[in-house]
């Protein structure tokens, strides 16, 4: 069964300009990285290691900096099973995502 939780990543980027900064963004790793080949472990919500909505705010303004459509969380140097996709100011955050039906040829 899939969960949806949801976040405001409005509030990031609000409190950035109430003080007249520029949103945080990460910066992106090396294509021959190794984290790029590996399968991210599950993101923990019973422990999380980084607030979400904040991690996912910064994933959504790198991915906007670098005009992408989609930017995942090991694309950055984390191993966390995130990625936003989107375009202009909408953007979805996935977390913990799986395929569940692969089409085509294999």
């Amino acid at each position: 069964m899939s969960e949806v939780f949801n976040y405001n990543t409005e509030d990031v980027k609000q409190s950035a300009t109430v003080t007249n900064q520029e949103p945080k963004v990460f910066d992106l790793i090396a294509e021959d990285s190794e984290i790029l080949r590996q399968k991210m472990p599950e993101f923990d919500f019973d422990n999380p290691p980084v607030n979400v909505n904040e991690f996912a705010s910064i994933l959504v303004e790198t991915c906007k900096k670098h005009h992408g459509l989609g930017l995942s969380a090991n694309q950055c140097g984390f191993p966390y099973r995130i990625f936003v996709m989107g375009a202009h100011d909408d953007y979805v955050t996935f977390i913990n995502p799986k395929v569940i039906e692969s089409v085509g040829e294999t």
